[in-house]
């Protein structure tokens, strides 16, 4: 059986044939890359549209209003209590004349201080309240964990200006246990103060300005001067730093007042007796004369009584 040998290719059949093979070779890679650039265009349209839809999300959370409750009984707690501002911008409450002044250096942020408001301040007012203490609060902030204490510590101070201090520091220190790291967030400080009923213009002036700022400087600067750094709370009675205990607290108030200079006692003078002039001879003349008037008169008036008399007495005859 012979072999059949097929016909060899030519040299221009064969480069024909390897460039198509080329060909073919480039535009699949080509469709490849045509793939890959519609997938990465696929997968950033799709990364932009989930970041749109979070930020239109975040504005829409943004402005819905915060949870923020004011509680009920801090009204009636400071209620008939002076509210007053100190010199360095630090809110005060009670009678300035007091014998004792308290004051805290204290955080919002700080958890110990929100102990020590729950525990020991209740205690304080009541010695208030009783016109032995002016209590002054002076703000800080960063010593504790929570976001935003600088913002709570201005929207107090602020609150401060139109009387409500007190009563938005009672919330700022519940907030603190109720929302944790979420309880200074800037719509739940405004909702807040939409809560207070205070006039919200006024209370935004004051945020956008460098009053409350300089009160938190204050305090700061203070407080270093008075133990040599910064800790809160830190309570000074009278000049003197005391413990953080009801026991402390108190013992230093009662010692305080005992040390106290005590008012002078109220002296009763006795009634002024008024005596009565004595006469002079000048005084007696005139004594006389008058008298002496009196009797004339009655001398003339007698005849008189005395005609009448005797015309009724004929006339009865």
């Amino acid at each position: 059986m012979t072999r059949r040998n097929d016909p060899p290719k030519s040299k221009a059949a064969s480069a024909k044939g390897g460039g198509e093979r080329r060909s073919r070779t480039v535009e699949r890679r080509e469709e490849r890359q045509k793939e890959r650039q519609r997938r990465r265009q696929l997968t950033i349209l799709g990364v932009v549209a989930v970041i749109a839809v979070l930020a239109i999300l975040f504005i829409v959370l943004a402005n819905q209003p915060a949870e923020a409750p004011i509680p009920a009984e801090s009204a009636a707690t400071y209620d008939g209590i002076p509210q007053t501002i100190s010199d360095a911008g630090f809110p005060q409450l009670g009678n300035p004349d007091a014998p004792v002044r308290v004051v805290e250096y204290a955080s919002f942020d700080c958890s110990h201080c929100e102990e020590f408001h729950r525990t020991v301040v209740p205690d304080i007012v009541e010695r208030v309240r009783a016109g032995e203490v002016l209590f002054t609060y002076a703000p800080m902030f960063g010593t504790g964990g929570i976001a935003n204490g600088e913002g709570a510590a201005k929207a107090a101070l602020c609150a401060g200006y139109q009387d409500a201090f007190w009563t938005f520091h009672d919330a700022l220190f519940n907030w603190q246990t109720l929302y944790a790291n979420q309880a200074f967030t800037s719509q739940r400080l405004s909702s807040g103060v939409d809560n207070l009923g205070i006039d919200k213009g006024a209370w935004n002036a004051c945020m956008g300005s460098s009053r409350p700022a300089e009160a938190i400087t204050a305090a700061r600067e203070e407080l270093t001067l008075e133990v040599g750094g910064v800790s809160t709370p830190t309570i000074i009675v009278n000049g003197e730093v005391a413990g953080l205990s009801v026991t402390d607290v108190m013992g230093a108030i009662d010692a305080a007042l005992a040390a106290a200079p005590a008012a002078p006692p109220s002296i009763e003078l006795p009634p002024v007796e008024t005596e009565e002039p004595e006469a002079t001879e000048e005084t007696a003349d005139d004594t006389v004369t008058e008298e002496a008037a009196t009797e004339a008169a009655a001398d003339e008036e007698a005849p008189e009584d005395a005609a009448t008399e005797v015309v009724e007495a004929t006339e009865e005859s």
